[in-house]
């Protein structure tokens, strides 16, 4: 990037920076597990070969209770030899780490930890349903001593900096807001007593790991709670910090239990700078901010308005390893974007059971290791491969099989690449797939790639191949005992999508999975005016409303409408299509499909809906045609949705593609 701000040298008290974009911290789902420290270690290597000026490490517990599963605490001396050797692992590779510690607090599950939570004060956790223990004065103690014992040990174990997690609603933010705070004695009441836990940690930190060491706080810039702490006091923590010997502030934004999204796709990018700029202006130190920062040139932006110092994207580094590396050099083209879609990541390490981290655009993400172990057949080179189908899917089949040196032709039926993924773009919050099928065709490309759009391959030319990978995907599901779905203002979401049919005005969307609510909140925005469009007419004090309005009724044979949408964003989108005024019937199924409507029963009820289009999202089937045909005649192997059409999950169908590629590859060098 030309005369970028990003890339200026900066520092972090005595931490010298090479350049101002750090990676912010994560939770992998397998810290701890002494079988995965070599994952661990190449996850984090990887990402200090890409360019992260400095990692800043998953939180790490500094007590037993207030941790979790799959969380490194530091009263284990085998957790603590293992972190020694990962920060050895990240300076090997030219990087610098930063060690964060945490207490969860009111977070923390007795199921995980096998100990009762505790917490300033007895305040039952919406997210975990329990009710802590109340900390004794003791108690509180205690915990201060273990922060101050865990910067001390950082120190001792070569991480060049430390960072406490003051927020996101972990304990250190619980101690500071007044609605999990309600103490009355030196820890509680008045806004200076609130404050007093994390500023004794900061100032014996100070006092036992020495002045020059680097300490970080992760402050909450706004809880996005009524009735927690104030943007006035929190201002004025912030200054406490640095007053106590804090030598940045990283600030976050919301609680796990607030209604404000933080992490979710539909969050505009950069919608939290105010908040970090209204810390940056009150103190003389480094402010990082990181949410939803999840590009260069927004990263840039940030800089150049001189609202933050520099930027700690985490998802980011998951979806493109040399997330900085990239940018520095200009090849934004090849970059892998994050897509902010949480399936391999934030709905991994907060659904139960805790998984691994991966990434839905990366499977290279959570295998690094393994993956290292792997040598390119050379024979590959020698091979012809085609590919049918130009979704995700045929997508990363095409890249690994060219990776691995064969002679690559894609055909797509098409006249564009992308399949489903390109026809989910369109709904609100999922513009940036483009983003994912923009890196595919670029990587095809420099990979000499010959993609063939328009064109279905006969049986004939596809013999001429040593290989053949279907990945033709599927077709809509049409039940065919429903009375009335062939009528003509019955329509099937592929149909809708690929704006062959116009929408009716009272539409009933038959099922209510994660695509029949993807496309109500993509059909519903017509009651919505586009933003731009509303603050215009706001400045001028007028008030205007959609000239289009559309009643949507979403049914649900599932009483849980969404099912298959994971916990991190299901919440929003159904927030969103209450917002929108759709009618969601949980627990209905559609009996018989008329001129005028639909026909619903659930278990107590039967009702008419009335409605001018029907739209069927009831399923997909295997799209398997080709490949019963081929493989008959050259080794053809199937892939994605034409393998598996139970779900639309591009996460699988990629990870698939990769596996297919790069297994065979091992089969044949082992043989």
């Amino acid at each position: 990037m030309t005369a970028s701000l990003l890339f200026e040298k900066g520092s972090i008290g005595s931490l010298e920076l090479d350049h101002r974009i750090l990676m912010g911290s994560m939770h992998l789902g397998i810290e701890s597990d002494r079988k995965q420290l070599n994952q661990l270690k190449a996850f984090y290597s990887e990402r200090a070969k890409g360019g992260a000026a400095l990692i800043i490490t998953g939180g790490v517990a500094v007590l037993p209770e207030g941790g979790g599963d799959h969380m490194f605490c530091l009263t284990e001396q085998d957790h603590r030899a293992q972190l020694q050797e990962l920060a050895e692992a990240v300076h090997q590779a030219g990087g610098k780490i930063a060690l964060q510690l945490q207490h969860n607090g009111r977070y923390a599950k007795s199921s995980e930890t096998g100990l009762a939570p505790v917490a300033p004060s007895p305040v039952m956790s919406k997210v975990t349903k329990e009710t802590p223990i109340e900390l004794s004065v003791k108690g509180i103690q205690e915990i201060r001593d273990a922060f101050i014992e865990g910067a001390v040990f950082a120190k001792s174990a070569g991480f060049d900096a430390v960072e406490m997690m003051g927020s996101e609603g972990y304990l250190l933010n619980q101690f500071l807001s007044p609605l999990t705070n309600q103490r009355s004695d030196d820890y509680g009441g008045d806004f200076n007593k609130r404050m007093r836990l994390p500023l004794e940690i900061v100032s014996g930190i100070r006092e036992r790991a020495g002045s020059d060491y680097p300490v970080i706080y992760r402050m909450s810039g706004d809880d996005y709670m009524e009735g927690s702490t104030t943007r006035e006091e929190t201002v004025e923590f912030a200054k406490q910090l640095v007053k106590y010997g804090v030598d940045a502030l990283n600030v976050g934004v919301g609680w796990h239990e607030s209604r404000i999204p933080t992490v979710a796709a539909t969050v505009p990018a950069g919608a939290f700078s105010h908040v970090v700029s209204d810390i940056r202006q009150a103190v003389d130190v480094p402010v990082i901010g990181a949410n939803r920062i999840h590009t260069p040139e927004v990263a840039e932006d940030m800089l150049k308005q001189q609202l933050m110092d520099f930027v700690a994207p985490a998802r980011p580094w998951l979806a493109d390893e040399s997330f900085a590396l990239k940018a520095k050099i200009g090849d934004r083209e090849g970059l892998n974007m994050c897509i902010s879609c949480n399936q391999e990541c934030l709905d991994h390490t907060l659904g139960n059971p805790l998984l691994p981290v991966g990434c839905l655009v990366n499977p290279r993400t959570g295998h690094e290791w393994e993956w290292s172990l792997k040598s390119k057949d050379k024979n590959q080179k020698e091979r012809k491969i085609a590919v049918v189908g130009g979704g995700v899917a045929g997508l990363a089949a095409a890249k690994a099989a060219a990776e691995q040196g064969g002679q690559v032709t894609l055909f797509e039926a098409k006249d564009q690449l992308g399949g489903h993924f390109l026809l989910a773009s369109q709904i609100p919050g999922k513009d940036k797939f483009l983003e994912t099928i923009r890196f595919y065709r670029t990587s095809l490309e420099r990979l000499n790639v010959i993609v063939k759009l328009s064109t279905k391959p006969t049986i004939e030319e596809l013999k001429v191949y040593d290989k053949v990978i279907i990945a033709t995907g599927v077709k809509p599901y049409i039940p065919e005992h429903l009375k009335g779905a062939n009528l003509p203002h019955v329509a099937n979401y592929s149909d809708i999508l690929s704006g062959k049919i116009p929408l009716g005005k009272r539409i009933a969307i038959v099922g209510g999975g994660g695509i029949g609510c993807d496309l109500a909140h993509l059909i519903a925005q017509a009651n919505d005016m586009p933003a731009d469009v509303k603050n215009f007419f706001g400045e001028y004090g007028v008030k205007v409303e959609s000239p289009r309005r559309v009643d949507v009724t979403i049914i649900s044979r599932s009483k849980r409408a969404a099912k298959g949408v994971g916990p991190t964003t299901r919440w929003v989108l159904l927030s969103e299509l209450r917002r929108l005024g759709v009618n969601i019937l949980k627990g209905f199924e559609c009996h018989e499909i008329t001129e005028e409507g639909v026909w619903v029963q659930s278990d107590e009820d039967r009702q008419f809906i009335e409605a001018d289009q029907v739209i069927i999202c009831a399923g997909q089937t295997a799209d398997r045609e080709l490949f019963d045909i081929l493989k008959e005649h050259v080794p053809t192997e199937v892939i994605g949705g034409s393998f598996d059409a139970s779900e639309l999950n591009a996460a699988k169908a990629i990870r698939q593609a990769y596996d297919l590629v790069y297994n065979s590859q091992v089969e044949a060098t082992n043989n």
